[in-house]
């Protein structure tokens, strides 16, 4: 019996090896032409056209850990620019220029944007004017944290 039999048991198919390198796929390389209409759900979001619409939805996602609201509903979002290619770049602010929370937030965006097979890239701008105030938060957000009533 080899080691790896040993591992997995008779007639059991042998794990992936630890550290081994997932496929490479290219996502830009079409497997086949994408129909019309776009389907529902998740489906429908991976063959969407991306949009500002479609970025925005995802970026709902990415929720600021302090407060426990995404930063779309918080409106740390600024503008959301969408290039040929694919690439899109987000302009947005922190609520506050000590936030220690900002390379985080980036890698969460990031993270999510890399899910949709439509963008091939990310730029993340972080600015500073206008200064993030509490009243560019939406009715969700002031709601999830107490302040309507």
């Amino acid at each position: 019996m080899d080691a790896q039999t040993a591992q997995t048991g008779p007639g059991e198919a042998p794990a992936p090896a630890v550290g081994r390198a997932a496929p490479n796929f290219d996502r830009r390389a079409p497997a086949f032409d994408a129909p019309a209409q776009t389907a529902p759900g998740v489906l429908g979001l991976l063959s969407a056209p991306l949009t500002d619409e479609l970025v925005r939805k995802t970026l709902r996602a990415v929720i600021d850990p302090e407060l426990g609201v995404n930063i779309v509903d918080l409106g740390l979002v600024y503008d959301i620019r969408i290039h040929d290619g694919g690439e899109v770049r987000i302009e947005m602010t922190l609520t506050t220029p000590g936030c220690p929370l900002g390379g985080y937030i980036e890698d969460e965006i990031n993270t999510w944007l890399a899910q949709l097979p439509q963008v091939q890239g990310v730029c993340v701008q972080i600015v500073w004017e206008p200064p993030w105030d509490p009243s560019a938060m939406s009715n969700e957000a002031r709601e999830r944290l107490g302040w309507l009533q």
